[in-house]
């Protein structure tokens, strides 16, 4: 994602979702499904934060739990829990959620650019008395 507040400016919607008890987001032109946690075949010597490959529609999906990659302790997944998946550069990605949450329209005034660069936080949304962290995909799923 570009800058978030030419986000907000031009696009503007975000799929929201929750992973261990906080709110974040992807552009909604990057999601392209969200679907049921399927069978996943591991791999062997990737982060633990790769859980595998799964099949999606005839291709092979990398399947990456985003607790782990975020830093956050292992959880319990329920049957909320979903595989939102992506794309980015024409590659699609798995990324396990707790649960998703929402489809929102982000306004200019709503948002602020993260103090840390080049991370996978872009920048952070207020909205309906919740900080959502908008993630950038991109940074996210470099290994």
């Amino acid at each position: 994602m570009a800058d978030i507040k030419e986000f907000a400016e031009h696009s503007g919607q975000a799929l929201t979702f929750i992973v261990g008890g906080e709110y974040y987001a992807f552009v909604i032109s990057e999601v392209t499904d969200i679907i049921e946690i399927p069978p996943v075949t591991l791999i062997p010597k990737t982060p633990d934060y790769v859980l595998g490959i799964m099949n999606h529609r005839g291709k092979a999906v990398p399947v990456m739990d985003l607790r782990l990659r975020l830093g956050l302790p292992e959880g319990e997944y329920d049957e909320r829990s979903c595989i939102i998946v992506t794309e980015i550069n024409s590659l699609p990605y798995g990324i396990k959620v707790d649960r998703v949450s929402d489809v929102i329209r982000v306004l200019p005034e709503q948002t602020a650019v993260s103090p840390a660069e080049n991370g996978v936080v872009s920048g952070f949304v207020t909205q309906d008395d919740k900080r959502i962290s908008m993630l950038n995909l991109d940074r996210l799923v470099r290994t």
